[in-house]
């Protein structure tokens, strides 16, 4: 079903070039709100993807075309990028995969665990790509830390969020997957957690690792909060902070890579898993590791 474009033959072109067929992935989009604005945006950035249409949400502003159901739309595309509302990200993966359809979707894919383990399972049933985008772990930020972490002795930390409210989430560890994530991408899961509020609006949790060493998690999503984060990691070997992109050692400030385009990296590794089989940057094992954190925070709530 993929749409396949033959190489233009002008003169300097070489012939075998000329011979190659580039294939493209065509795809619906799930929901045209903000998340799927910028998939949107990833998409047409891709040059082995092509934009069909969407169902649901703002389509006149992501400049798409409209689709009259949700079915239809699986009638017609090889992917689908699923945008909406957390709770409806399950049922909509499932029917998507169900249908033979590749599905990028935006965390969390599931409301628990076990959930996503069964979505996972399906797609390797129909033999179809199942990426759950994590673009906090692309960030140049988090790469720095990730690779300083390693080998590295953990004797504290905070992680602080502020920003405005999510609506339609599961519960408010999995609305705070991404930090959740950030933690584990880090330094690992954590034993066990105390949870110490668990509100839609304020979360704190502390996170529990061997030798009862902590890691606190604040999260606070209210209106008229303006987006912030602060992690702090404290290790034998020195104290690490990141305050929004920035990113200091002892104090010092750390020189980090240029940010790349977020959901543009995001994308083209989803295009890279359907296209040539290449393993994402977040597998099957990690997206279960957050949610399983999320369900044991909520559990302990």
């Amino acid at each position: 079903m993929m749409t396949r474009i033959r190489l233009s033959s002008a003169p300097h072109v070489s012939q075998f070039a000329q011979e190659c067929v580039v294939l493209k992935v065509r795809w619906g989009i799930l929901g045209a709100g903000r998340a799927g604005r910028a998939r949107v945006e990833a998409l047409r950035a891709d040059p082995r993807a092509e934009v069909l249409g969407g169902w649901r949400g703002d389509l006149e502003s992501a400049e798409l075309e409209g689709f009259n159901s949700f079915e239809e739309m699986l009638q017609h595309v090889d992917a689908v990028a699923v945008c909406s509302p957390d709770t409806f990200h399950a049922s909509q993966v499932h029917a998507a995969l169900s249908a033979y359809r590749h599905v990028v979707c935006e965390y969390p894919v599931a409301s628990s665990a076990g959930e996503a383990s069964s979505l996972f399972a399906l797609a390797v049933a129909r033999d179809r790509v199942l990426h759950v985008e994590h673009i906090e772990l692309l960030t140049p930020a988090a790469a720095w830390i990730r690779d300083f972490a390693v080998g590295k002795t953990l004797i504290g930390g905070a992680v602080r969020f502020f920003g405005g409210p999510r609506l339609r989430v599961t519960s408010p560890a999995h609305a705070n997957i991404a930090r959740l994530q950030r933690i584990i991408d880090a330094v690992g899961a954590p034993e066990d957690v105390s949870v110490e509020r668990c509100t839609p609006s304020n979360l704190g949790v502390q996170m529990i690792y061997p030798n009862d060493v902590r890691v606190s998690l604040d999260c606070r999503m209210e209106e008229g909060l303006t987006r912030q984060l602060e992690f702090v990691l404290e290790f034998e070997q020195g104290i690490v902070r990141q305050e929004s992109g920035e990113v200091f050692l002892d104090g010092s400030k750390v020189e980090l890579e240029p940010s790349p385009g977020l959901f543009k990296t995001d994308q083209l590794a989803a295009t890279a898993a359907i296209l040539d089989g290449e393993e994402s940057y977040i597998p099957m094992e990690r997206v279960l590791d957050g949610l399983s954190l999320a369900d044991l925070v909520m559990g302990a709530a």
